[in-house]
C-alpha cells in the first residue's frame, strides 16, 4: 500500500516560475517540515542544504529529502545537480505520494518530471 505523506516539504509546481526562488507561492509544498523546508521556506539555503546533506534521514522520508534538495539546487542555479536528483527520483522505485498545500496528492515521480520539464525550459 502507498504511504501518503503530509505536511511541509520544497518541490516545484506544475506552473512554477524560473527557479530564481524568488516567489516560493508558486511551489509545492510536500512531507514534514523535518526535511529542511522550513529552513527552505525561509530561504536559508546554507542551512537547508547542510540539514539535506549531512542528516541520516529514515527509508521512507529518503525520496522526499532528494526532492527537497534537488528543488533547492535548482533554486540556487546549480541545475546540474537539481537535474541529476530529479532523474534519479526517476529512475528509483519509490513513488510515493506526497499531499500538496492544495490539498491535492501528487507522485514523487510526477513531481520530478515536472521540475525536469520545468529546468529545461529555461
Amino acid at each position: 500500500m502507498k504511504k501518503i505523506a503530509l505536511g511541509l516539504i520544497m518541490s516545484v509546481g506544475l506552473y512554477a516560475s524560473a527557479a530564481n526562488a524568488e516567489d516560493l507561492s508558486s511551489l509545492v509544498l510536500l512531507q514534514e517540515s523535518s526535511v529542511a523546508s522550513g529552513k527552505i521556506a525561509a530561504r536559508d539555503w546554507s542551512a537547508a542544504e547542510a540539514e539535506l546533506v549531512n542528516t541520516e534521514f529514515s527509508p521512507e522520508d529518503q525520496i522526499f529529502a532528494k526532492v527537497n534538495l534537488a528543488f533547492l539546487y535548482s533554486a540556487t542555479g546549480r541545475t546540474e545537480k537539481a537535474v541529476a536528483l530529479y532523474q534519479e527520483i526517476l529512475d528509483g522505485r519509490d513513488n510515493s505520494f506526497a499531499m500538496t498545500l492544495s490539498g491535492k496528492a501528487r507522485k514523487v515521480k510526477y513531481i520530478a518530471k515536472e521540475g525536469l520539464k520545468r529546468l529545461e525550459s529555461l
